[in-house]
């Protein structure tokens, strides 16, 4: 009979569900632990602290479909939480892996470090309880594969973080390979047949009745997992299609049927908010009506019919199937093919660029985000930071084969730059995309900054830039400008590769002032073919925000003045 050690059979799991590379910050708790995994064929990669390893598993996991993290007891695995708590709110099934104290120790009750001083061990597993859908700690040799395999099949099944803590003799212990026989689940299994041929033949029935359906793509069901048929839908269908802020980066928006993000009052374009308030039935996608979603709550879609599908039902009125989303779109699309076309509503066409127009002395919000539509290729992925770039990019037009995404409903500012490592790691392993362009403001960049020191070593080549007004945008909008909170300390951002990389001397930055001088460096040969990481420094103006912004707060005061 063959042997092997837990903690091999725990990693070469993680192999088996398409993970590569493992994140995380070494401790004393784990080493044995991460002394397994290169000898297995994967790859570690040490981030600067263990936030930024949970950012950058997240990241890594919206492209590849699971991530890992591993950290040790106690402070490691308590810093790490709040990038969890962001892939458990969006459905990002990231794996935290925790290096425990032995048993004998545990079982001992004596006061080790990392402990909260009380001879409890238990504590930092019930905090993550909160923030994962499966938790175990392995304490039994006899149970531990049974422990690791159920974890595993929760987290993806559910697309949620899990969480399994690990001992050093535990991880030492041997078991049979017969074990790895039995595989891990790593899609949704089918519902009942006749379930979700009923929702597929209700949702034929209703969007058929309708006079004016369109299709809305979100991001509240695991994106991921079904974003490989939205395009295929869109082409079927042949309705006006749109994304919410969540959405945004899913689908092709050269097809002629898509018209942009739907937030609200701060839909873009501005036809949009018509388009979508006077359609009378909705494919909505993994509905989240979350504020930032809807722009704030001045999203009017009351009165239309809703078919909503999530992860694991559609919702059709009071309705609901049994029917996942990741089964039920293939099935639609195919029963479409055959069906005549649905109603049109009809959309104003999105406005091209007009690359003629003068040049604004200042680098504008507006101008940025419409000047970035031509900036981008197929092949980028884009991800934007939480607040004014998340925000700002709805307006920005992505060409065919440019995808990204944006953490917007957990919103923890500094997530964008962990997450790029992340997602250029993975990018680098798959092949899928050749570019990883990250847009982010000053603040929030300030908190993340060290993740410059994994984006341009391990993964694809990055290129950054930095909204720089010299404070917190939206903080601005809900309290004040001139609050004494929402300065924001000065730093030379278009320095920072340089700081956090220098053995990679060829790494660029520019700080840029004018309009002209940033449309003269998106229009750089060099700047745009760049084998070398680069950080745009884009000083921008204090008061500036975005029009969307700016119509979303207009209409909150508009609706606080009426009530």
């Amino acid at each position: 009979m063959h042997e092997i050690l837990i903690g091999e059979y725990l990693f070469l799991r993680l192999k088996e569900i398409g993970i590569q590379t493992v994140f995380g910050v070494p401790g004393d708790f784990e080493l044995a632990l991460l002394d397994l995994i290169e000898p297995l064929g994967l790859s570690w990669i040490g981030t600067p602290n263990e936030l930024i390893g949970a950012y950058a598993a997240d990241g890594y996991a919206r492209v590849k479909g699971a991530g890992a993290v591993v950290t040790t007891f106690g402070p490691g695995e308590l810093s790490a939480l709040c990038g969890l708590g962001g892939a458990y709110c969006e459905n990002v099934p990231v794996l935290h892996i925790v290096g425990y104290p032995t048993t004998q120790a545990q079982k001992s009750g004596k006061i080790l470090h990392h402990t909260l001083g009380d001879g409890s061990y238990d504590h930092y597993n019930k905090m993550s309880s909160e923030l994962s859908c499966a938790t175990a700690v392995l304490k039994d040799p006899s149970m531990a594969v049974a422990e690791i395999d159920r974890v595993l099949n929760a987290m993806l099944y559910h697309s949620k973080p899990g969480y399994i803590g690990i001992s050093e003799d535990v991880a030492y212990t041997k078991v049979s390979t017969e074990y790895l026989d039995t595989q891990i689940v790593r899609s949704l299994p089918p519902s009942a047949a006749d379930s979700e041929t009923k929702a597929v033949a209700e949702v034929i029935r209703v969007l058929e009745s309708a006079k004016s359906p369109i299709l809305v793509i979100d991001g509240g069901a695991a994106r991921p997992s079904w974003a490989e048929h939205i395009n295929p839908l869109i082409e079927t269908l042949k309705i006006p299609s749109f994304s919410t802020v969540m959405g945004k980066g899913a689908a092709d928006e050269s097809s002629p049927y898509y018209h942009g993000v739907y937030s609200g009052a701060g839909s873009c374009p501005s036809g949009v908010i018509k388009a979508v308030d006077e359609s009378d039935c909705i494919l909505w996608l993994g509905n989240l009506p979350s504020d930032f979603n809807t722009g704030m709550f001045t999203n009017h879609v009351e009165n239309t019919t809703i078919i909503d599908l999530q992860r694991f039902s559609v919702t059709i009125g009071t309705t609901e199937f049994d029917a996942c989303i990741n089964h039920v779109l293939p099935k639609l699309i195919e029963a479409f093919k055959s069906h005549a076309q649905l109603p049109q509503l009809k959309v104003n066409p999105v406005p091209t660029p007009d690359t003629t127009a003068v040049l604004p002395e200042k680098i504008e919000q507006d101008w940025l985000w419409d000047r970035m539509t031509s900036f981008l290729r197929a092949g980028d992925l884009v991800i934007s930071e939480t607040g004014t770039c998340q925000i700002g990019i709805t307006a920005t037009r992505f060409p065919s084969g440019c995808e990204g995404w944006t953490q917007a409903v957990y919103g923890s500012i500094g997530y964008a730059a962990g997450a790029a490592a992340g997602a250029s790691i993975a990018s680098k392993e798959t092949g899928r995309f050749k570019r990883v362009v990250l847009v982010t403001g000053e603040g929030s960049l300030q908190l993340t900054a060290q993740a410059f020191s994994l984006l341009n070593r391990h993964g694809i080549v990055p290129v950054v830039f930095v909204a720089n007004n010299k404070g917190y945008t939206v903080e601005r909008y809900f309290r004040g400008w001139n609050a004494s909170y929402n300065d924001v300390p000065m730093w030379d951002y278009s320095a920072l590769f340089k700081a956090f990389s220098p053995d990679v001397p060829d790494a660029k930055g520019f700080k840029v002032h004018t309009a002209a001088e940033l449309d003269a460096l998106m229009s750089d040969p060099e700047f745009n073919s760049a084998t070398y990481p680069q950080c745009v420094d884009m000083v921008m103006d204090y008061e500036d925000a975005p029009l969307a912004m700016k119509a979303v707060f207009e209409e909150k005061k508009r609706s606080s003045h009426r009530g």
